[in-house]
């Protein structure tokens, strides 16, 4: 990288100097949401490990009709879970802005900006599909699954600009612009984010306090990485 990870992170700090109550709240929003999502969907595969999946036969030698409900909780769980991994994605969009100076002025919709300005199909589908790659890669052997996330890793930045640029986005658009942008960039990405370990360990520390502050300056990083390698390509 022509750009080195101190720079992209005192960039960072740069971009948030003046708006650190605003990325808070934006952040406290959305990990609110998403941790309702995702606490239900742990807590619907717990009740199903611990009630409908001991129970599995019974459904045939003797109808019960609340075990036959809890064999949906598993996979509803697992809905839930990525439904809040989705919600997520407003981060990246939202601090992305923050960078380029159009910051969405109210927390409350930049908390949700996955589903505004016409984005939401294009970022569904997107999402849809790098789970469902990553998670086949994954199968396959572990080290794949993780250099294709890598690989993946950018869609939601290239989406959210090819939207702002009025383009029709095809469900693999993103996909495979990411592939194509990280080419000779996977590894610089993963020491970067090897880089926030000791941050996010130490917002752990805090009993998850100290992420209100983490994890804007990360995505705001993060932020960076992609426009310095990406620049306005997408925006054309």
């Amino acid at each position: 990288m022509a750009v080195t990870r101190k720079e992209l992170k005192d960039n960072a700090k740069q971009a948030l100097h003046e708006n650190w109550g605003w990325a808070v709240i934006v952040f406290l929003i959305n990990a609110i949401i998403v941790g309702v999502f995702t606490g239900c969907g742990y807590r619907f595969d717990e009740i199903y490990m611990n009630y409908g999946g001991y129970r599995f036969d019974e459904i045939y030698m003797n109808y019960d009709g609340n075990s036959f409900l809890m064999q949906w909780l598993s996979p509803l769980g697992s809905l839930l879970g990525w439904i809040g991994d989705f919600f997520a994605l407003s981060l990246a969009i939202s601090f992305l802005k923050l960078r380029d100076n159009q910051k969405e002025e109210k927390p409350y919709m930049a908390a949700f900006s996955v589903f505004t300005e016409n984005r939401f199909v294009p970022e569904c589908l997107n999402f849809i599909l790098t789970s469902i790659f990553t998670f086949l890669w994954t199968i396959l052997l572990i080290i794949p699954g993780i250099i294709k996330s890598y690989s993946y890793s950018m869609t939601a930045y290239i989406v959210k600009d090819m939207v702002a640029s009025g383009k029709q986005v095809g469900a693999t658009d993103g996909i495979n612009a990411s592939k194509e942008l990280m080419k000779g960039h996977k590894m610089d990405l993963f020491i970067f984010d090897l880089s926030f370990i000791g941050w996010f360990l130490l917002g752990g520390l805090t009993a998850g306090i100290g992420l209100l502050w983490i994890v804007p300056y990360y995505q705001t990083a993060k932020a960076n990485f992609y426009r310095h390698i990406a620049g306005d390509k997408f925006l054309k």
